[in-house]
């Protein structure tokens, strides 16, 4: 079977063929890959830049992909929930098992850390040929979504950070006087898919949306932007003036200098979602900064990976904008790559991308 595989921690990737046994069990499916999305995580990997990566026990190597979308090829006999020819896309994290979030389908909150996630940690990924995973874990996708349900696990996680926020800021009454968030703005920190999907998300919602980057938009950034109703502003070269006060802030981009000198425009009773995730640069947090956080009552929010229940919303949203964004979800997949070429766009990210994906 034909897989891309990493050594963890050693820079480097390649396209190989591998001997993996997987026996169908009663409640398992074996799928064949369709698309695998590639995005910064398997790119860190592959670049030796994150260190809690490791194999499964029993390899040296590790499958890398956690973005998927399948077709199921088989079933386990006691297989209920699907058939041969639906469309799946997979859970990423498995719990550990232990704590009582994991046994309630909730690893995203794991509480030991003892948890393992396709493709990075423990468990090997989906960039692959075919896999066999437990019933349990896989998502149905509607067929009217299949060339778009490979964004469905990193909307997933998307879905999941809003459904955080919502419930924290129910500490006090957060939307307008006529119900709705209309008078509410969001800085989007990144313009990347994660970024973008907030964008879409928190547009949908009603939100007065600014997408913030330290660059102008490329053409396909313009155009969503536009599409949306949003405001693209280059950090570096307009003025924080033209930037109104925010209730909301998202980083996605995990560069400190990026979002907190945007901190001094939040309003009281505003948060700060922090979701990207990079390491090694250093900003200093002032006193004054800390002081500014206590007295107006933000909140400081962080969040990873999604539930199966996010997966499931994930392809909610997909459904609604299917209708009403399908052009900016199909321009987001910016290109599609046969698997020979894996290697080539997981060592350095193509000029102009949002999303690439492999194509089976």
């Amino acid at each position: 079977m034909k897989a891309v595989i990493v050594n963890p921690k050693k820079q480097g990737v390649e396209v190989k063929d591998v001997d993996i046994k997987e026996p169908l069990g009663k409640r398992q499916v074996r799928v064949k890959s369709i698309f695998t999305g590639i995005c910064g995580t398997d790119r860190g990997i592959v670049n030796a830049k994150i260190t809690f990566t490791y194999p499964p026990n029993g390899y040296n190597f590790l499958i890398l992909g956690h973005e998927e979308l399948g077709i199921v090829e088989e079933v386990g006999e006691d297989v209920t929930t699907l058939k041969k020819g639906d469309y799946v896309v997979p859970v990423v994290r498995r719990g550990c098992g232990v704590c009582l979030n994991c046994k309630i389908g909730r690893q995203d909150f794991c509480e030991t850390g003892n948890f393992v996630e396709a493709g990075i940690r423990g468990k090997h990924g989906f960039m692959r040929e075919e896999f066999v995973d437990d019933e349990l874990w896989l998502v149905k996708v509607p067929d009217e979504l299949k060339e778009i349900a490979v964004l469905t696990e990193p909307l997933s996680n998307v879905v999941k950070a809003i459904d955080e926020l919502l419930f924290v800021q129910r500490r006090m009454v957060w939307t307008c006087e006529d119900s709705t968030f209309e008078c509410r703005n969001a800085f989007v920190v990144g313009s990347g898919p994660i970024g973008t999907f907030f964008s879409l998300i928190l547009t949908t919602l009603g939100f007065n949306v600014y997408i913030i980057n330290k660059r102008d938009p490329s053409p396909i950034e313009e155009y969503i932007a536009k599409r949306l109703g949003a405001e693209f502003i280059n950090s570096k070269t307009e003025t924080e003036e033209k930037l109104p006060n925010a209730d909301l802030i998202v980083d996605t981009s995990g560069v400190p200098s990026a979002f907190i000198p945007l901190m001094n425009k939040m309003k009281p009773n505003s948060a700060l979602i922090l979701f990207g995730t990079v390491e090694g640069e250093k900003y200093e947090i002032t006193s004054d900064l800390i002081t500014a956080i206590v007295e107006k009552n933000i909140i400081v929010m962080g969040s990873v990976n999604a539930s199966k229940k996010d997966f499931q919303g994930a392809l909610n949203y997909l459904s609604i904008w299917r209708s009403r964004y399908l052009d900016i979800l199909e321009k987001m997949i910016t290109s599609k790559v046969p698997v020979d070429k894996a290697p080539e766009v997981l060592i350095s990210k193509p000029k102009g991308e949002i999303k690439t994906v492999i194509q089976w």
